[in-house]
């Protein structure tokens, strides 16, 4: 299951990188309602979408990496900038060494908004990952994804940027 979900983490990371460069929102880019465990449970082969699927395949305990309504940080992506900007403690070591670059961290957000299993995608290290891993890990609940209107799991990857200022 663990690397079921560590597949899925990168492959959403490598979406997340392409969604990035075409400035997509921060979570639009995971396109995928398969659920990322290992469980029985299936789409039919047809063409539906999340709202249509009937209400006895949303699992508790799977995990969506496009489910019909995307969680989103409580007051979108510019509150999201805002706590980071506001949180954000810039490593000693990345500083006199001149590092800066992306960090990528993939989580899971629970039912209730609540970050899981989070851990580092790349990132330049330095500090950077570690740093970049604390804010995730203090970031306050976000609004849940939901399938057929119920909370689900969701897998997401969030980048965070570190640049030294001139």
């Amino acid at each position: 299951m663990l690397h079921s979900l560590r597949l899925h983490a990168l492959l959403a990371s490598l979406l997340l990188m392409g969604a990035a460069a075409n400035g997509q929102s921060l979570l639009q880019a995971d396109q995928s309602i398969t659920p990322a465990d290992t469980s029985v449970t299936t789409a039919p082969a047809h063409p539906l979408s999340a709202a249509s699927l009937p209400a006895l395949l949303v699992k508790p305990d799977s995990v969506y990496i496009n489910p019909e309504v995307l969680p989103h940080f409580v007051g979108g992506d510019k509150a999201f900038m805002a706590y980071l900007s506001k949180s954000i403690r810039y490593p000693q070591r990345a500083l006199q060494q001149r590092v800066s670059g992306k960090v990528f961290v993939n989580f899971i957000l629970d039912a209730t908004g609540k970050v899981q299993d989070a851990h580092v995608v790349s990132g330049p290290g330095s500090g950077l990952n570690d740093e970049a891993l604390r804010l995730v890990w203090l970031m306050p609940p976000w609004e849940p994804g939901r399938v057929n209107g119920q909370p689900v799991r969701v897998s997401c990857t969030v980048p965070i940027s570190f640049t030294i200022e001139r």
